[in-house]
């Protein structure tokens, strides 16, 4: 009886891990995508006023930024609604 209300209380605390380890691991997707923004503003930013790395860093970072590129042009297209963007992350509703 005793092993049997064990093994139903393991149960029970995987699944509520595994629920804590998918939302930990959404949220680390979502902070990956943050940080590459980032970098992309970083090495691109003097577009639009912000001081820039030196120029042979930039070079030599510029065959990584491809991606990014591609993502920062994605994140203008749809930047209408930011703060839903941020609520819909967080569940908020």
């Amino acid at each position: 009886m005793v092993m049997m209300i064990r093994n139903v209380v393991n149960k029970v605390l995987n699944m509520i891990a595994s629920v804590f380890r998918g939302k930990s691991v959404e949220y680390l997707g979502i902070e990956l995508r943050e940080l590459e923004n980032i970098f992309a503003l970083l090495i691109i930013g003097s577009f639009i006023g912000l001081p820039s790395p030196p120029t042979t860093i930039s070079l030599r970072l510029l065959p990584y930024l491809g991606r990014e590129l591609i993502v920062a042009t994605y994140i203008s297209e749809r930047l209408d609604d930011m703060l839903g963007e941020m609520a819909g992350v967080f569940d908020i509703e």
